[in-house]
């Protein structure tokens, strides 16, 4: 399994070798029973094989199209892990699939069989429901945290350190080796309630440095937003450590060795959410700014177009909502319809994956837009 990133969602969006097949399957955490959920996953395969056979593929070819899928089912191993949902994508040549601990974000059940990929559900993780990580600064552990608006699972980080200790090893002096209480778990405790001296302070430096290290290899090249939780001088030394760009001013300034992972996001989404909000109301003043100037794009075969030639800067699109038929980019010709009939797709959904593609963002508002907002989907244009 690989974890979502933006870097796969634009490789979802650039696929355009069919059929492609898009499977998203919500699932009870409280049902005990994994056969329940592997005969749900079956159900969901024949349908696509059906689909597939519908379009001229024979069945041994639609059979070797949805054994990876199917391999997926007997993994027994793989369905006896607490989850609640699953998104698969299937392709030729091509296989991926994601569930909620690498996605954290909650969505619909659906099954496309298109000429491209569904991935408008994701498009949340993006921008109001965000992405952002809680690195929780202790002692006896570093925990990296990844959350949206719902949810937050832990991530595990590859050669990062256990502890302090075997992050300095040799570097720990005899004097502080000595000075150090016998319960090394009253000294974890009291990691995160004392003012250390100043070697002690150069001691955690290291040992943040060697941190930073590791969780800044993780998240390079990334834009989510980092927040801190720990003591309050804890971070100060960190910020001396971090070396990643987009960490937070404002922190989670408490003891966190024993809050459990709920909590602490309890605690982040006030910091996290006006960030979001924010950066969607300034795109939304952006757009009302430009109607006069006609920077904007007001209706679907606009909106297609401007997206087909990189010209869409923001893209705003109602959550749930699909818009079936086909467009020629080449022609500027649309052709609607009422249900997915063979060749035609989710035409908002294509605008979505243009827009990703060349740069642009894409906003899900609720289906009910505001007001003084034009029916959607809308876009801001460059030029």
């Amino acid at each position: 399994m690989t974890d979502f990133s933006v870097a796969e969602l634009k490789q979802l969006a650039a696929q355009e070798t069919g059929p492609c097949i898009s499977i998203y399957m919500p699932i009870d955490p409280t049902n005990v029973r994994p056969q329940q959920e592997t005969d749900r996953l079956n159900h969901f395969l024949k349908q696509a094989e059906a689909q597939l056979m519908e379009t001229g593929m024979r069945r041994p070819e639609a059979e070797a199209f949805l054994a990876p899928a199917h391999q997926l089912v007997s993994n027994t191993d793989f369905w006896r892990q607490p989850r609640q949902g699953i998104v698969l994508f299937l392709a030729p040549d091509f296989f991926r699939y994601f569930d909620d601990n690498s996605m954290a974000i909650e969505f619909s059940e659906m099954l496309s069989v298109g000429d491209r990929f569904q991935i408008k559900p994701l498009l949340p993780l993006l921008t109001g429901n965000g992405q952002f990580y809680i690195l929780a600064l202790k002692q006896k552990h570093i925990g990296l945290l990844f959350g949206t608006r719902d949810t937050i699972r832990s991530i595990q980080l590859e050669s990062a350190p256990h502890d302090i200790h075997e992050a300095l090893g040799e570097e720990i002096s005899d004097t502080v080796k000595q000075g150090r209480p016998t319960d090394p778990d009253d000294q974890h405790e009291k990691f995160g309630a004392y003012d250390p001296s100043h070697e002690e302070k150069e001691r955690i430096l290291r040992y943040f440095r060697v941190v930073d290290a590791v969780v800044h290899k993780y998240l390079a090249g990334g834009q989510t937003p980092m927040l801190l939780a720990g003591m309050e001088y804890q971070h100060s030394i960190y910020r001396q450590a971090n070396t990643y760009p987009h960490l937070l001013d404002q922190s989670i300034n408490k003891n966190v060795e024993h809050i459990p992972a709920e909590e602490l996001h309890d605690l982040a989404w006030p910091i996290v959410e006006p960030l979001f909000d924010q950066a969607r109301e300034h795109a939304l003043d952006r757009f009302h700014q430009n109607v006069q100037g006609g920077r904007t794009a007001n209706t679907l075969v606009d909106v297609l177009e401007a997206a087909h030639f990189a010209r869409v800067d923001t893209l705003f699109v109602a959550e749930g909502v699909q818009h079936f038929g086909k467009f020629d980019p080449t022609t500027m010709e649309l052709q609607e319809s009422d249900d997915q009939a063979a060749g035609n797709v989710d035409l908002i959904d294509e605008a979505a994956a243009h827009t990703i593609l060349n740069g642009g963002t894409v906003y899900v508002l609720p289906t009910d837009p505001p007001p003084d907002l034009p029916a959607l989907p809308v876009a801001l244009l460059r030029y």
